[in-house]
């Protein structure tokens, strides 16, 4: 074959295939966890302080930076699983095993498919996420952190 033929087949080739818009890339968000699973916040009594982790563990503080109005529930997983359920100005704490985890932000105000987060846990550490309604999830430094958890309230979850 010629170059010129075979450059006209190219072009051919390239105008046949279907075009591939935005659109058309753009995914479906995430999902986190269970969808059809029910959670309800805890509200303990008493003020806690974030404990360090167990011997073998790593820590995670989640705190939800809530926006003005109403507050809708939003929830933390890793690896798959509910981890915090939380509504806004709310934080919470639980340990998790060491290596590289996916924690994914999501519920009402998190249906995005950016809202999560790779987090290679080391034993002994802590590590501290803000949750946003704008910005998805981050990672902060322990400074930055202590103005959030010191304000927040804590809670748990159970499951429905």
């Amino acid at each position: 074959m010629t170059r010129p033929a075979a450059g006209a087949l190219l072009s051919l080739m390239l105008l046949a295939m279907p075009c591939v818009t935005a659109d058309a890339v753009a995914q479906e968000p995430v999902q986190c966890g269970p969808e059809d699973e029910k959670n309800e916040i805890v509200k303990p009594k008493n003020k806690q302080t974030v404990p360090a982790p167990s011997p073998g563990k790593a820590m995670v503080v989640v705190m939800y930076k809530g926006i003005m109005g109403k507050s809708y529930q939003v929830k933390l997983s890793v690896d798959g699983q509910w981890r915090a359920v939380l509504k806004k100005n709310q934080f919470s704490f639980f340990e998790i095993d060491p290596g590289v985890r996916r924690l994914c932000w999501g519920g009402r105000v998190a249906k995005r498919d950016d809202n999560y987060l790779l987090l290679t846990a080391q034993t002994g550490r802590t590590y501290y996420i803000l949750g946003t309604f704008r910005d998805g999830i981050t990672e902060l430094d322990s400074k930055d952190a202590q103005k959030f958890t010191s304000d927040y309230d804590y809670v748990t979850f159970a499951v429905r």
